[in-house]
């Protein structure tokens, strides 16, 4: 449970807006342009990397 909870703090930070579970003060509207999904990992060292979704479903790295 730690490491989703670092994971969740971790993706929440990256984005800079407000969306979903993550409500942020200092960006407190959804940006559109952020269409994308966040995958993150790792237990000594967190990493989180931008995955967009394309019309089919297929998954693309940024």
């Amino acid at each position: 449970m730690v490491a989703t909870a670092r994971w969740m703090y971790n993706s929440g930070l990256q984005r800079q807006e407000t969306r979903g579970m993550h409500k942020r003060d200092d960006y407190p509207q959804q940006d559109p342009n952020q269409q994308y999904r966040l995958r993150s990992g790792g237990l000594d060292k967190i990493w989180v990397k931008p995955e967009s979704v394309v019309a089919n479903r297929e998954l693309v790295t940024v």
